[in-house]
């Protein structure tokens, strides 16, 4: 289970914090007291990444014990909003000054050859792709993902209502499963439109630059291995 928290904070001078030394050092990650600490300090936590709200800041941040594939990482690195270790609110604490969270940033997660990728500023690795989702069912975070990364258009392809042909010229990818009709994976055979996984997805946004859409087995849509994370983490919604 991981555990994250986006705070917001806007003071640019040393916050008071109370520091428990007994808590810094034997103590994990505990996402209440962390929170409890940010707002003794004038910090506003998020209970939900709120895109409008981070900008409005005069600095936000992501607050988390290490890198993960949650919804709520996934859409910090796309918009730029730096994930940090809760190890700097435990130092600012101990210090009882504003340390630069720089020094405490986390990676943005693992690239596709297993090397840790740093963080980095905000990239549009999708930047005016046109991109068609074939899935089961509505996925809205894959919809976020794209947007905020640069994509010009992203539209849901609906079985019941759409024609098995994509319309000529209208996406350059499809972002899809196992599950992908046949006669969408011939539409886009006809087309020579690649079908990719969200693998492909998420990798490019870690990495920040738009990947190969064959450069990888896994980014293939019907690609399945015992051995690949081709999914989020569990805890999705966090």
């Amino acid at each position: 289970m991981y555990s994250l928290a986006i705070i917001i904070y806007t003071l640019r001078t040393c916050w008071n914090w109370t520091w428990h030394e007994e808590y810094v050092q034997t103590a994990p990650y505990n996402k209440g007291y962390t929170e409890s600490q940010l707002q003794a300090g004038g910090g506003f936590v998020l209970l939900d990444f709120n895109e409008e709200q981070c900008k409005a800041a005069y600095q936000s941040l992501l607050i988390a014990d290490q890198h993960c594939r949650t919804r709520k990482y996934l859409l910090c690195v796309a918009s730029g909003v730096p994930c940090v270790s809760h190890i700097w609110v435990r130092d600012c604490c101990k210090d009882n000054k504003l340390l630069n969270y720089r020094n405490y940033l986390l990676p943005a997660g693992v690239g596709p050859d297993e090397q840790i990728v740093e963080w980095h500023p905000r990239c549009k690795p999708f930047e005016a792709l046109k991109v068609l989702l074939v899935f089961g069912e509505s996925e809205e975070l894959w919809v976020q993902l794209l947007t905020l990364s640069g994509a010009l258009t992203v539209r849901h392809y609906q079985a019941e209502k759409d024609a098995a042909d994509i319309p000529a010229g209208k996406f350059d990818v499809v972002v899809t499963d196992g599950g992908c009709p046949l006669l969408v994976e011939k539409s886009a055979a006809s087309q020579k439109l690649p079908l990719v996984s969200p693998e492909w997805l998420i990798q490019s946004l870690i990495c920040g630059e738009r990947l190969g859409y064959r450069s990888k087995p896994q980014y293939q849509h019907d690609y399945s291995s015992s051995t690949t994370t081709t999914t989020l983490s569990s805890s999705t919604s966090s």
